[in-house]
């Protein structure tokens, strides 16, 4: 089943990359040959490395520590299947968008968060690192799945996954993690139809999409945290923005797309793929560097 999830997003992508490309959106600088090969690294490690080891990591120790504890939870989704999945999908939202604004926030004070906040800096950069130099780049498809060696290793919501997973609640897990895929693949695809709606010339169609902002997030909004400039810390959630909203105090709806995509590259990213993914570097991302 998580072979099928991985081939459904894939799909996606590849159609999204393909129509990207067949519109000239990948032109002019917009995408680069180190964009496609940052995204066929990630991609690649993502299912063949980090997945895997993640999933026996969790499994290893949960049987270590519950050693009945597989399936254990399997009649959750039997009985209260749509209460177990919005449940489900709501907690994954929250961990991932909230270990997502703690990379993006303001130094902690304390000395080992400042620590722990630069690794995770360290591992996300090179999702904020497209085009070249020339800052002609722009965010496409191939930028969904695009982090460093260690962000399938750090974020809560992955361990939540695997263990919802190894806990038995299968469908849950399936039908969740397609979903965010997709919708995710789909806020990195280079378009923005919801600024049609968001500068609509009838004020109800405008105030409805705006509305709807506050509760889903859009191509527009993703497109702005991968902006150079003040909304590059903001729309940290994948899905629900109501997060952004009333939580992380995070939200931004902007009606236009963003000036220049991306943050500055140092001359190793900007020559080296295996630079930007393999990067090791914590103390770059400390206080005072």
């Amino acid at each position: 089943m998580e072979d099928l999830l991985k081939v459904a997003v894939i799909i996606f992508i590849m159609a999204a990359a393909a129509w990207e490309f067949a519109v000239g959106r990948g032109r002019d600088g917009r995408r680069t040959k180190k964009d496609w090969q940052m995204a066929i690294l990630a991609t690649f490690m993502m299912a063949v490395v980090q997945r895997p080891i993640l999933a026996i990591a969790v499994s290893v120790l949960l049987s270590g520590i519950f050693p009945s504890s597989a399936g254990s939870l399997a009649w959750l989704q039997q009985e209260y299947f749509w209460a177990a999945l919005i449940a489900y999908f709501c907690i994954e939202e929250f961990l991932h968008g909230g270990s997502h604004y703690f990379s993006h926030m303001k130094r902690p004070k304390n000395k080992a968060l400042q620590w722990i906040q630069a690794f995770y800096k360290m591992s996300h950069r090179p999702h904020h690192l497209s085009g070249g130099p020339d800052n002609k780049g722009q965010v496409t498809v191939l930028q969904t799945f695009i982090n460093g060696w260690a962000w399938w290793f750090i974020l809560p919501n992955f361990w939540f996954q695997i263990t919802c997973l190894y806990l038995g609640l299968t469908e849950v897990f399936i039908i969740a993690t397609v979903f965010k895929g997709l919708w995710a693949a789909h806020t990195h695809v280079n378009w923005n139809y919801d600024l049609y709606f968001l500068n609509h010339k009838n004020k109800w169609v405008r105030n409805i999409m705006w509305g709807l902002c506050h509760i889903i997030t859009f191509p527009t909004q993703h497109h702005q945290h991968h902006s150079r400039g003040k909304n590059s810390a903001k729309n940290v959630t994948a899905t629900l923005a109501i997060y952004d909203w009333l939580i992380f105090k995070t939200m931004a709806i902007e009606t236009s797309k963003p000036e220049i995509y991306g943050w500055r590259q140092s001359e190793d990213e900007a020559n080296s793929v295996f630079k930007r993914y393999f990067n090791t570097n914590v103390k770059k991302y400390m206080p005072g560097r």
